[in-house]
């Protein structure tokens, strides 16, 4: 990899033997910047031309267009071209979106997941690199849930419940089911101040939540609280996240995108815009 930066801060690049020009209006400017410094030829491809890349990466059966993706012809809902994007910028590949798909397919509600979306536009609610999303929940100096108390919330449980049991109307805000939280609402709603110790108060702990597990997301509270039928306590509060992807040991699940799963997520993403394009859901 070679570089020159003119005194104005342009840059002239030779990259995988490719040129490359760019300035300060760059998007990514200051990434490119230091992937140039650490020879990351593979994140530098990707932040200079993040469409092109994505493009390229699911060879051709996403089309990204002025910002804005499509599925084998189907346009994507925001949250989708939003997310996929930003996990570009960011430097991760998107094969934990890709995941997300595949089990956001495996939730027998298109209601559901058009619910999830309102709330995965919350901030701070990392993807996981086998397709989950991680979330917040406030619990007592015990671990157990604060409404009950009969819910034990240690690290390395999974907690769970027919998802049958969980109310799936949006419009009862305060109903029947297993709740997580995007980060503000969790320290209201456990009254904890993160700036201060919580001296054996209430505490938040990190959740693992599988798509095809949502129920519903109430309307009220901004949407940032949602119902689920499982999730597992995967680690105590440490500090709000803030990128798009949450990377664990275990590496990026793989799965296999054929043509058959191609269908079946245009499939799925044809069926969730029908229900958003009717407008079931409310809006508070």
């Amino acid at each position: 990899m070679k570089y020159i930066i003119s005194n104005n801060g342009s840059v002239n690049a030779f990259v995988g033997g490719k040129p490359y020009a760019f300035n300060k209006s760059h998007e990514n400017y200051d990434k490119l910047l230091a992937y140039l410094e650490n020879g990351n030829v593979e994140h530098f491809e990707a932040s200079y031309d993040i469409a092109s890349t994505v493009e390229h990466y699911c060879d051709g059966y996403v089309h990204v267009d002025n910002g804005e993706l499509s599925w084998q012809g189907i346009t994507m809902p925001e949250l989708f071209t939003d997310r996929i994007l930003q996990m570009r910028r960011e430097g991760f590949n998107i094969d934990p979106m890709l995941n997300f798909l595949d089990n956001m397919n495996d939730n027998p509600s298109d209601k559901a997941i058009v619910e999830l979306f309102d709330f995965m536009q919350n901030k701070h609610l990392p993807i996981t690199d086998d397709g989950h999303f991680l979330a917040y929940k406030a619990v007592s100096p015990d671990f157990k849930d604060i409404y009950t108390g009969n819910i034990d919330n240690s690290v390395g449980n999974e907690v769970s419940i027919e998802r049958s049991k969980v109310d799936s109307n949006r419009n009862k805000h305060c109903s029947a089911g297993l709740h997580v939280g995007a980060i503000d609402y969790v320290k209201s709603y456990g009254g904890i101040d993160l700036d201060e110790d919580s001296d054996g108060g209430n505490q938040i702990v990190i959740c693992k939540v599988n798509p095809a597990d949502v129920v519903s997301v109430p309307s009220d509270a901004r949407f940032q609280k949602l119902r689920t039928c499982r999730y597992e306590v995967v680690s105590l509060f440490n500090d709000i996240f803030e990128t798009s992807v949450h990377m664990t040991d275990m590496g990026v699940k793989k799965v296999e995108r054929t043509d058959s799963w191609k269908h079946e997520i245009a499939s799925k993403l044809e069926s969730v815009t029908q229900v958003l394009k009717r407008g079931k859901v409310c809006v508070a």
